[in-house]
């Protein structure tokens, strides 16, 4: 009763000077349960620690530990005060949380006895935590749910394993630690596997939210070799920063410099900008296809407009969306989001630049464009899927190096307290973490960029060519796009990004699963 009154008495007697702060976070870990079948070791840890990383950020933090439901009930209360036009509004809650017909219930500290009707009595719904954010309307607001630990009334069967998805309105973000129906870990150590991993990054200066919790479940994947997956739901506009926007620079691999500077020119229907490409990577991935287009932009001079059916003629009105998107992936049309007359007319000129480009133009169609383009993606995925395990080796080596080097600055630190002999020791050790760390830095960047474009494509294809993308692609020959000049190192990748497409589903939406299949061999 007195960690009880103590937080309401915090949030309550305050001046409200303090309401106005532009960051504001509540933190609740229930691990006494009054049940002590249901006894966690790390909630409490977790908001301790999670509240030291968001205060060194600027939050006004309220941390609420074992609280029965009218506790939480009255922090949430003075919470929706505290969030009222907050810049940024965190809820974070570590503890026991179940699925009930499809409502998520955080479980409160006075849940007792195994019954429904207990559970509903000594919980919080997901519901009412939206209301707060809903009353307050902070610029974005952001749930972390580290809430599906493994629970003992889940044996009894009266609720399923894990949370249910749950969707937040606009300007919301709610990150899980784990997917649905599954069970997070507590952790071996001081904190949580999830909440350690939010903890590494959310002080990294110039990292946006949502690039930040997209560390966080390729951490938590990597650490638990793909035993617990997180995933968000969000509806987030604009860019919001834990730490600032900073001026973070990632130096790119040369695959992702190639990739950058093709999505530039692709849709150039002059020969400059290819030669220009061919003189910085003559042997990139791209330049067969700079080559290809170069003869291309000729061949269409040449030729002038293909004869037979117009390409308006041949387009579906109904698949114009479809066909725009195909023509952007195979860089015939810059990437737009409207279509109107004036689109049409490039939809139309881009996809005679297609045609003149084929065997035989008059057999161009829609249907041949969607596969070549199935087929493109499917090139762009394999070779993205390439820099992902490079990295993600990578990341795993520096990772190991760091620890050993910090392992070893502290025992000459201790050294250094008595010998200063030592000291250059010492030095010598800082300099060479910071040079690992900017190692790190460089590959979690390009990690960011290889993981959300690998993302796209998949949900481009989702989207878009679902029906194409097929393995027989993979040996498809007589198309200038086709994979037939893929290099064999590239053909597993290929396959594994049409399993990707095959397997991604509304449910692995936001997760990262198939994060799990670039995991290095131990």
């Amino acid at each position: 009763m007195t960690k009880i009154i103590f937080v309401i008495a915090v949030f309550l007697l305050a001046p409200f000077a303090t309401f106005a702060q532009n960051r504001v976070a509540l933190l609740v870990g229930n691990a006494n349960y009054d049940n002590p079948d249901l006894t966690l070791r790390n909630p409490a840890n977790d908001v301790a620690a999670l509240g030291d990383a968001l205060s060194a950020l600027g939050f006004e933090i309220f941390s609420a530990v074992d609280l029965d439901r009218s506790g939480v009930e009255a922090s949430l209360d003075a919470f929706e005060i505290a969030a009222q036009g907050a810049d940024m509004a965190v809820f974070f809650f570590a503890g026991h949380g179940v699925q009930i017909n499809g409502e998520n219930h955080l479980i409160t500290r006075d849940f007792d006895a195994m019954d429904e009707n207990s559970l509903q009595n000594a919980s919080i719904t997901m519901t009412r935590i939206t209301q707060v954010f809903e009353a307050a309307k902070p610029d974005i607001g952001i749930v972390i749910l580290d809430a599906c630990r493994n629970n003992p009334f889940v044996e009894t069967g009266q609720v399923v394993q894990g949370l249910a998805r749950s969707r937040g309105g606009a300007g919301l973000l709610i990150a899980y630690a784990t997917d649905p129906g599954n069970v997070a870990y507590d952790g071996s150590g001081d904190n949580s596997i999830f909440t350690k991993a939010i903890i590494r990054h959310i002080a990294t200066e110039g990292v946006e939210a949502r690039i930040m919790f997209g560390r966080v479940r390729q951490q938590v994947i990597l650490e638990s070799r793909g035993q617990q997956i997180p995933w968000v739901e969000e509806a987030v506009l604009g860019e919001h920063y834990f730490a600032g926007q900073g001026n973070l620079v990632i130096a790119s691999s040369d695959y992702s410099r190639e990739l950058q500077a093709w999505r530039q020119i692709s849709a150039q229907t002059d020969i400059p900008p290819f030669r220009a490409y061919l003189d910085d990577f003559p042997n990139g991935v791209f330049s067969q296809f700079a080559r290809d287009r170069i003869s291309m932009i000729r061949q269409a001079r040449a030729a002038g407009a293909p004869s037979g059916q117009s390409s308006l003629d041949i387009l579906r009105p109904e698949e114009l969306a479809r066909v725009e998107a195909a023509l952007i992936v195979l860089g015939f049309l810059p990437s737009t989001r409207d279509l109107s007359d004036a689109t049409l007319d490039a939809l139309a000129n881009a996809f005679d630049l297609y045609r003149v480009q084929l065997p035989n133009p008059d057999e161009a169609s829609a249907d041949r464009l969607y596969q070549d383009a199935a087929r493109m993606t499917i090139f762009l995925g394999a070779t993205t899927a390439q820099q992902l395990r490079t990295d993600i080796i990578a990341l795993s080596a520096i990772d190991r190096t760091l620890k050993i080097a910090n392992d070893a600055f502290f025992q000459i630190e201790e050294i250094a307290k008595t010998n200063n002999a030592a000291l250059p020791l010492l030095e010598t050790a800082r300099t060479d973490i910071t040079a690992i760390e900017a190692n790190l830095a460089l590959v979690m960047g390009r990690l960011d960029e290889s993981r959300l474009y690998y993302q796209q494509l998949i949900d481009r294809a989702q989207l878009h060519f679902p029906d194409r993308i097929d393995a027989s692609l993979i040996e498809a020959t007589g198309s200038q796009t086709a994979l037939n000049r893929l290099e064999q190192r590239l053909a597993d990748d290929a396959a594994l990004f049409i399993k990707h497409v095959t397997n991604s589903t509304e449910e692995t939406q936001g997760t990262y699963a198939w994060l799990i299949d670039f995991l290095p061999v131990n």
